[in-house]
C-alpha cells in the first residue's frame, strides 16, 4: 500500500504553500499598484489570493510551471499541493478540454513531473474528472485513461517518494462508491494514498466525507486516504430547483456559492486527510450560471467577491 513505509507530508510540512502566481493574486497585485482601495480589492486579497490553493500543472512544459513552487516551499517549509491535468481527452471534450494526443506522451510527461518533484514533500491530485467520466467513454478510451493513471502512480511511487498521490473519487453526491471503486482498483489506487472527492464541486463536507468513507470501504484497503475540495462548498450545492432548470450547466458558475473550510491537515482521521482549496475560488467553470460569457479558468474578481459572501 502506498504511503507506507514513507514520510508524511503533512507532518513534514505544517503548514500549506500559498500561491503567489494565481489569477487573483495578480489582479490584487495589479489593483495595488494603481491605488485602488475597493473591498472587492481587499476580499480577493485577503480571503481569496492569501489561501493556500492548489497549483494545476496542464501539458505545457513542466518545469517552468512548478520549479518555483518547489523552490519557494523548500525554503519556507511549507507543503505544495499540485494537480495533474494533462490527461487525452480531458474533461471528455467539455468545457476544459485539451491535455496530451497520446498515451505516450502523457507518460513521458508524467514521469518527468514525478522526477522534478523528487524528494520534496508534496501533495498531488491525479486527473480530476478521470474515472466518474469512464461510463461515457468507449472501451479504447477506458484502456488509455487506465493506463495514463496507473503509469503516473507508479512514477511518483518511484520518483517522488514523499509525495501523496490523490486519484479521481468522484464529486461525492452523483457518483456511487459502487461504480467508482472498481475503477479506482484498475487505476492502481493500492500504490496511491488515495483518492480525491468534490474537485471543482460544491458538496457539503459532511456529504463528502460520508460517501469517502463507503467508499473506502468498498476499496477494501484500509490504509487508504482521502482528501475533500471545500473551496466552494461553503453554502453546499444549489437548490434542486435551480439545478432542474439548468440540468446541463448547473454546476457551472451557480449563484449563491460560499467559500467553505480553508485548507487543514486533519491527521488522517477515519481516512479523512485533509480539507484542500483546489479549485480556485473566481475562477469561471465556463460560460455558464452568472458568468455567461466568461470561459474556463478565466478569473472574475466579482465571483470571488460573491463567494465570500455567499450570495
Amino acid at each position: 500500500m502506498r504511503g507506507v513505509g514513507m514520510a508524511n507530508p503533512y507532518e513534514v510540512c505544517g503548514e500549506f504553500h500559498v500561491l503567489t502566481d494565481t489569477q487573483a493574486h495578480r489582479w490584487c497585485t495589479t489593483e495595488f499598484r494603481a491605488g485602488r482601495t475597493t473591498t472587492e480589492r481587499w476580499v480577493v486579497w485577503d480571503k481569496v489570493a492569501a489561501v493556500p490553493q492548489a497549483k494545476w500543472v496542464g501539458p505545457a512544459p513542466i518545469a517552468p510551471q512548478i520549479a518555483g513552487i518547489l523552490e519557494t516551499a523548500g525554503e519556507t517549509g511549507a507543503l505544495p499541493v499540485f494537480v495533474a491535468y494533462a490527461i487525452p481527452f480531458r474533461d471528455a471534450g467539455g468545457a476544459s478540454s485539451g491535455g496530451f494526443r497520446s498515451v505516450k506522451e502523457y507518460q513521458a510527461w508524467a514521469k518527468s513531473f514525478a522526477r522534478l518533484v523528487g524528494a520534496a514533500p508534496a501533495v498531488v491530485l491525479l486527473e480530476p474528472d478521470t474515472l466518474i467520466h469512464m461510463p461515457g467513454l468507449n472501451a479504447e478510451q477506458r484502456r488509455n485513461r487506465l493506463s495514463c493513471l496507473a503509469f503516473a502512480v507508479q512514477a511518483f511511487k518511484q520518483h517522488a517518494p514523499n509525495t501523496y498521490v490523490y486519484l479521481d473519487g468522484g464529486d461525492g453526491r452523483y457518483n456511487s462508491p459502487e461504480s467508482l471503486a472498481p475503477w479506482l482498483l484498475q487505476a492502481g489506487v493500492a500504490d496511491a494514498r488515495g483518492f480525491a472527492v468534490n474537485v471543482s464541486n460544491y458538496n457539503t463536507t459532511g456529504t463528502c466525507e460520508s460517501f469517502a468513507v463507503e467508499l473506502r470501504d468498498l476499496l477494501g484497503l484500509p490504509d487508504v486516504g482521502f482528501v475533500v475540495d471545500t473551496s466552494r462548498n461553503g453554502n453546499g450545492p444549489p437548490p434542486d430547483s435551480y439545478i432542474r432548470a439548468n440540468p446541463s450547466t448547473w454546476w457551472g458558475n451557480p449563484p449563491g456559492r460560499k467559500l467553505g473550510d480553508r485548507p487543514q491537515y486533519l491527521g488522517d482521521a477515519n481516512g479523512f486527510d485533509a480539507k484542500l482549496w483546489v479549485k480556485l475560488p473566481g475562477e469561471s467553470d465556463g460560460p455558464f450560471g452568472v458568468a455567461p460569457h466568461s470561459s474556463s479558468s478565466e478569473f472574475l474578481p466579482r465571483v470571488a467577491h460573491e463567494l465570500y459572501y455567499g450570495r
